[in-house]
């Protein structure tokens, strides 16, 4: 990607979030006033299931990153290596949670079924990465792919959206019961309340997907703008979701998409220019 193509889309992207804040700012409640449908099965289905290629995508990205870690010294890789092991084990603790909870109805209601999904979890983890890691090879363009993504997770939800969720406190739009007393802009912090509605955590991780364009870049045109065209609609269509189900209003699903794909454009500028630095 040419530099002066990663500024122009980073100014448009920086303007567009600029608009989309300004204008729902004001807008906020009525949008969700009005497409509030607490009824919908397909908001329900996304709300559900709408994080789970996300997750898979990033623990792929985690495993690949895992296996072809190339830092300079011992201590570094160690470091390194449980941080990957802490966040892939958090990951699929998660993973598993959805599905066993919401597809197969299993209610955490017990620390000893906690236990089991935590010890289990981080089992199946730690045979994974080692599988992977001595089993399995994978392309320079695979580890550029594990590379971004690690950096979405870190960048781009870790240090951002995790992070307001619990500094912002806003309240979600189904919480407020017909009384919007408490309603605030998504600019007004209110601090630890148990509210996480700022920013959107499931917009963040079905965007994560757009990390893939890069393993389609050797592909033809046609097979390039059918899974682009695929992974955009099918963040858009969660993103929309949550405005629909009332767990956000559309500036929570404009700043959890825009840091991850903010975070995709400038890792992967960076990245290539260090590679092409390297040459």
């Amino acid at each position: 990607m040419k530099k002066y193509q990663t500024k122009t889309t980073i100014y448009f992207l920086f303007v567009l979030w600029l608009v989309l804040a300004f204008l729902f700012e004001s807008s906020d409640l009525l949008l969700s006033d009005y497409l509030f449908n607490p009824r919908s099965t397909w908001a329900k289905f996304f709300e559900q299931y709408g994080e789970i290629p996300g997750l898979i995508v990033s623990l792929t990205g985690v495993y690949i990153y895992f296996t072809s870690n190339k830092l300079s010294s011992n201590s570094k890789k160690l470091i390194a290596y449980f941080f990957l092991m802490l966040i892939s084990t958090a990951g699929l603790i998660y993973l598993n949670f959805l599905f066993t909870y919401q597809a197969l109805g299993v209610n955490y209601n017990s620390q000893s079924k906690i236990v089991l999904l935590v010890i289990g979890s981080s089992i199946i983890n730690f045979g994974l990465l080692f599988y992977v890691k001595s089993k399995i090879q994978f392309t320079y363009q695979q580890y550029f792919f594990s590379r971004v993504v690690l950096r979405m997770i870190i960048f781009g939800y870790l240090l951002t959206n995790l992070p307001l969720k619990f500094l912002w406190g806003r309240i979600r739009f189904r919480d407020f019961h017909g009384d919007f007393s408490n309603f605030s802009a998504w600019y007004i912090p209110n601090g630890f309340n148990g509210n996480d509605s700022f920013p959107s955590g499931h917009s963040a991780m079905a965007w994560i997907l757009i990390s893939l364009f890069i393993l389609f870049t050797d592909k033809s045109l046609l097979t390039r703008t059918a899974g682009k065209t695929i992974l955009i609609s099918y963040a858009l269509i969660v993103s929309y979701s949550r405005i629909v189900i009332g767990a956000h209003f559309a500036s929570d699903v404009l700043f959890g998409s825009m840091f991850m794909i903010l975070t995709y454009v400038i890792s992967k500028h960076f990245l290539y220019e260090e590679q092409m630095n390297k040459k």
